[in-house]
C-alpha cells in the first residue's frame, strides 16, 4: 500500500471518530455507528456490553499469541465556544484528536486492513467508555466481567497518547478530600472560634514544599507527587470557618498502593497540628512494568524511544488481571485536553506502519 492512501485511510478513520461527539457519558451514538461499520466485517465477531466494543475474528487461530489493542471512546468536554473537527495540513482539530481518538483511528485502520491471516498474533480490539470518568465506572470493568476470556491475553497495547514512544507501566492515582474543622464565631471576634482555614496552613504549606519524589522502576524513572487541586470553605465573608475542605490529587509509582496513600496522609495530618479528617473518594492503582516481557522485547527496536508513564492508564487495569500491558499510541501528549487539541497526520501513519512491521515481521 503507497503512503497517500494509506495516510488517506488513516485521516478518514480518524474523521470518522472526531465527527461523532463522545463527551464521558455520551458514548452510546459513536459507540452503535462504531458497532453498524464493524458489522459488515464479516470475518469478525462483535460483542456489546453498554457502550463497550469488543472484537475478535470468528475463525481464531489459538496457536497464535493473543494481542489485545484498547482504546476508550470518550473525550473530556470541549472548551467555552467548542472545537469545531477541522484539517489544516499535517493537523487534525478536535476534542479527543490526541486523546485519544488518533490511537482508536489507527485501531480501526488495523482491524479493517491489516492482513490478520498472516500474522503471528491473534488479534482482540476493545473500544470502551467512561475512561475519562471516575475509576469505578471504566467500561474495562463490565468488558472483564462480561467476557473474562480478553484478559485470558498474552499482551495488551493501550494506543493512548504517547508520540510513538513505548510508555511502560503508569503511576497510580488518589483523589484525597482533606476536611479540617473548626468552631464558628464573629470576624470581629476570632478568639471566641477556632479558624478551619488556618488551621489548613501547616498542611498546605506542607504539600506546597512537598519534592517530587523520583522513584526508579526497572530503569525508568517514575515520580510521586501531591498536589492539592481544589479548595472550600466558609459560610460567610464575616464569619470565621469552621470547616475548610481541600482536594489532593496523589500520583504514586508502580510498586505502591492505597495503604501507601493512607500513610503518607496520616502523617500529613498528624504534623498539620489541626483538627481534620480526609478520605480517599476515588483510586486507581499502579500499572506494572514489565519491559522483558518477550512480545514487548520484540515489538522495541533501536529507533523506538522508551519513557514511563507519568500518568494513569488502563495499563494498570490490564496488569492487575495478569495481562502485561504497555501504552503505545500517535496521540500527542502535549495536547491531551487542550482547549484547541490537535494531532498530526504523519503520528498517525508512524503509528500504524510500526505496529504493521511488528505484527508481519517479528517473530517472538
Amino acid at each position: 500500500m503507497r503512503i497517500e492512501p494509506l495516510q488517506e485511510r488513516l485521516l478518514e478513520a480518524l474523521l470518522f471518530f472526531l465527527e461523532r461527539p463522545s463527551v464521558t457519558g455520551e458514548e452510546g451514538p459513536l459507540c452503535d455507528d462504531l458497532e453498524r461499520r464493524v458489522g459488515s466485517l464479516h470475518e469478525w465477531r462483535s460483542e456489546r456490553v453498554s457502550n463497550n466494543l469488543v472484537l475478535s475474528r470468528r475463525s481464531p487461530d489459538v496457536s497464535r499469541d493473543r494481542l489485545v489493542f484498547a482504546g476508550h471512546l470518550d473525550t473530556v468536554p470541549e472548551p467555552a465556544g467548542g472545537l469545531p473537527v477541522r484539517v489544516e495540513g499535517d493537523r487534525v482539530y478536535g476534542r479527543g484528536a490526541s486523546d485519544m481518538k488518533a490511537g482508536d483511528a489507527v485501531m480501526l485502520a488495523l482491524l479493517e486492513d491489516f492482513r490478520w491471516e498472516e500474522s503471528w498474533a491473534e488479534p482482540v480490539f476493545i473500544f470502551y467508555e467512561r475512561e475519562e470518568g471516575p475509576h469505578a465506572e471504566n467500561g474495562l470493568g463490565v468488558v472483564f466481567e462480561e467476557c473474562p476470556w480478553v484478559v485470558d491475553s498474552d499482551l495488551a497495547f493501550l494506543l493512548e497518547p504517547t508520540g510513538n514512544a513505548l510508555e511502560a507501566g503508569c503511576v497510580g492515582m488518589a483523589h484525597v478530600e482533606v476536611t479540617f474543622e473548626g468552631t464558628p464565631s464573629h470576624s470581629a471576634r476570632p478568639w471566641q472560634g477556632e479558624n478551619a482555614l488556618t488551621a489548613a496552613g501547616r498542611f498546605l504549606a506542607a504539600l506546597h514544599e512537598h519534592p517530587a519524589e523520583e522513584v526508579v522502576v526497572d530503569g525508568l524513572p517514575f515520580y510521586e507527587v501531591l498536589v492539592p487541586t481544589m479548595a472550600r470553605g466558609g459560610r460567610a465573608k464575616n464569619i470565621v470557618p469552621d470547616e475548610f475542605w481541600i482536594n489532593v490529587n496523589h500520583r504514586f509509582p508502580p510498586g505502591r498502593g492505597l495503604d501507601h496513600v493512607r500513610r503518607i496522609f496520616e502523617g500529613l495530618l498528624k504534623e498539620s497540628g489541626g483538627r481534620a479528617r480526609y478520605e480517599v473518594v476515588d483510586f486507581a492503582p499502579s500499572g506494572a512494568v514489565d519491559l522483558n516481557h518477550p512480545l514487548l522485547q520484540s515489538f522495541i527496536s533501536r529507533d523506538l524511544a522508551v519513557r514511563p508513564k507519568q500518568a494513569w492508564t488502563d495499563v494498570a487495569r490490564f496488569t492487575q488481571h495478569g495481562v502485561s500491558a504497555a501504552n503505545f499510541g500517535p496521540g500527542l501528549t502535549s495536547q491531551a485536553h487542550q482547549q484547541n487539541e490537535y494531532t498530526e497526520l504523519p503520528l498517525l501513519l508512524e503509528s500504524y506502519e510500526y505496529m504493521e512491521r511488528f505484527l508481519e515481521w517479528s517473530k517472538p
